[in-house]
């Protein structure tokens, strides 16, 4: 006989059916303030209460406490009066309220092997009086059939037929009996799918994909099917998250008020990409933690949470109704109505929150198109800088070329830098911290292709770079033009080879004109190098072709030279080079050489301090 039909049998819902876990847990509340603590009635009375309550006090069988019922009934008082009803002691009645809410676990070893139906039916056809099983499962490590029941009476019934019930090939049934406080909310293979079919069915409207599950714990067809639901346990929201996932992810509506749910862990899991409302009212939520929890469900915009602790007005920690708008928003920004309250539509960046992955560091970030062309316009740039004079640089800037220095400061670095100074270059920096004057600010911007050359062939110090620190970035190839910045080391070496090392970034801005690519603009920041830069800076190699050596000599002079200087043709071919070396016209290259008694290297060296000293005039590198 089916669970249905038994309990249809007997008049629909049992007396010994469990009563709502909702009104269990909330009985502490509604004591308060009664007159001698009486408890709250946990179900509603019913004709054969005052029957089975004399069938308590005067029953005569061993109960489970070890207690007989015969001395129960002799301390209970039964007064038996003509013409009156029958009376029996108040306190015996609380002790039957009590019962009510005690739980028995029935375990059965064999159960698994024998099959779940085939025991129940068994256990059912040698019993003496029907009792009614809840949760009643095959736990699947032990192999061990277990169900639950609510009266003491089934519980001694049952303890009284252990080793007494034999099924055919498997002896005799081993039924252990033992209090529970609730019944465990698992659910084996046959349980889920009963539970399955039933919200599906039952529970779940097709036409408005709205699925109620509210207030699972009074639901008397469960409570026939030996299913008794408790959403406040996570084993039991567990298995109910894994049904809806699977079976009714289509659910735009979602019902789970009155559960007794006091923490929403296991709804991480929850898989619904179009649920839009979830009502959570009347439930044991006490912390807006738990809100995070719903963060995957991203099309949900209406959220039921009345008649929780979490927003009652003892529980909300003095927040005002903004404070208590803002703190949802936080944990559920996608949310546009709390109950019956608007949210405020959330302004905030379109920052992803997941973490960011950088990429890993290169010494370029050059389009590979772009790669060539920059490689050797960068080295073809950094050999003409690194030329005495800087002459060939002429080919290299638009006539309208702007160029801007900026020396930075390394007072308060937390990197080691080495002390070097910096000499009259201090004055030409266009640091932007330090300069307020507007007038000096357009003073240091140099414009036009002479202005440029001229600063970088006599303000700025003889260099030689260092090729492998160089890197290299490309911000803009748009509207044939090409930004991109270049980081490296160089050395100064006015002084010789052991001259200071800087770093320095340089930004270009270059142009695609008939001519072909020009330099319109050209900034340069630089900075001491730092200890370690220092010790990886690539010694000075020999200078290349056009740079003035510092050991270079004369031809031997004959004898005449030695008296009257040298001929007219080496006097030439030194004024040539020197003016090639040194980047000034033919004019100033003879009037140093004869000011040093064409003493090649006394006339570079004078050169040298000249050009630190800024005392060589502008005219010196005009051409006619």
């Amino acid at each position: 006989m089916s669970y249905r039909n038994y309990s249809a049998r007997e008049g629909g819902r049992h007396h010994t059916d469990p009563t709502s876990s909702r009104f269990n847990s909330q009985s502490k509340y509604h004591q308060r303030g009664r007159g001698n603590n009486r408890p709250v009635p946990n179900r509603r009375p019913t004709a054969g209460d005052d029957l089975e309550n004399i069938t308590v006090s005067i029953g005569r069988h061993l109960t489970t406490d070890g207690v007989g019922t015969q001395r129960s009934a002799i301390r209970g008082r039964i007064v038996n009066r003509p013409h009156r009803p029958i009376q029996i002691n108040s306190n015996r009645m609380n002790d039957r309220d009590n019962n009510q809410m005690r739980w028995w676990r029935i375990s059965i070893p064999q159960a698994g092997a024998i099959g779940k139906e085939r025991v129940l039916s068994t256990l059912k056809a040698n019993c003496a009086r029907q009792f009614q099983p809840y949760h009643y499962f095959i736990d699947s490590d032990t192999n061990t059939g277990v169900f639950f029941i609510n009266s003491q009476q089934d519980a001694d019934m049952l303890k009284r037929a252990n080793r007494k019930i034999e099924i055919q090939n498997f002896g005799t049934l081993s039924i252990m009996v033992s209090q529970a406080s609730c019944p465990a909310p698992s659910l084996d293979e046959d349980l889920q799918r009963h539970f399955r079919d039933y919200i599906c069915n039952r529970r779940f409207n097709a036409q408005t994909f709205q699925l109620n599950l509210s207030n699972l714990a009074d639901d008397e067809e469960l409570s026939a099917l030996g299913i008794y639901p408790q959403l406040n346990k996570q084993a039991f929201l567990r298995d109910v998250v894994v049904i809806i996932n699977k079976d009714l992810p289509i659910t735009r509506q979602l019902d789970l008020g009155s559960n007794n749910i006091s923490n929403l862990y296991e709804f991480r899991k929850l898989n619904l990409i179009h649920l839009e409302q979830l009502s959570l009212a009347s439930n044991q939520l006490k912390s807006f933690e738990e809100l995070s929890h719903l963060k995957q469900l991203t099309h949900l915009n209406h959220l039921f949470l009345k008649d929780n602790p979490l927003i009652s007005t003892n529980n909300r920690r003095n927040l005002s109704r903004d404070e208590f708008i803002s703190t949802i928003q936080q944990k559920l920004p996608q949310l546009k109505r709390v109950d019956d309250i608007e949210l405020p539509t959330k302004i905030g960046f379109g920052v992803d929150n997941e973490a960011i992955h950088l990429p890993p560091t290169v010494p370029h970030c050059v389009p590979q198109e772009m790669q060539a062309f920059l490689a050797k316009f960068i080295d073809e740039y950094y050999r003409l800088f690194d030329t005495r004079g800087r002459g060939e640089l002429h080919a290299c800037y638009h006539d309208t070329c702007m160029f801007s220095l900026c020396i930075a400061p390394t007072e308060g670095s937390i990197v080691q830098t080495k002390s070097y100074k910096y000499g009259a270059l201090i004055y030409d920096s266009r640091n932007l911290k330090k300069i307020f004057d507007d007038n000096k600010r357009t003073a240091l911007l140099r414009h036009g292709k002479a202005d440029v050359l001229d600063f970088l062939r006599v303000r700025f110090p003889l260099t030689k770079h260092d090729g492998k620190s160089f890197h290299v970035d490309v911000f803009s190839t748009a509207n044939s033009r090409a930004i991109f910045s270049v980081n490296g080391l160089y050395r100064e070496i006015d002084q010789g080879v052991n001259g200071p090392v800087r770093s320095f970034q340089r930004t270009f801005t270059c142009s695609q004109t008939s001519s072909g690519v020009l330099i319109v603009a050209d900034h340069i920041m630089i900075i001491n190098a730092t200890d370690n830069q220092v010790m990886s800076m690539t010694r000075s190699t020999p200078p290349t072709n056009g740079t003035i050596p510092t050991t270079t000599t004369a031809p031997p002079p004959t004898i005449m030279e030695s008296q009257a200087g040298p001929s007219i043709d080496i006097q030439a071919q030194m004024i040539q080079k020197f003016s090639q070396e040194s980047g000034m016209n033919i004019e100033y290259s003879r009037l140093c050489l004869v000011e040093n008694d064409w003493n090649y290297n006394k006339a570079a060296q004078k050169f040298q301090d000249c050009q630190k000293m800024n005392l060589i005039p502008p005219e010196a590198f005009r051409t006619s």
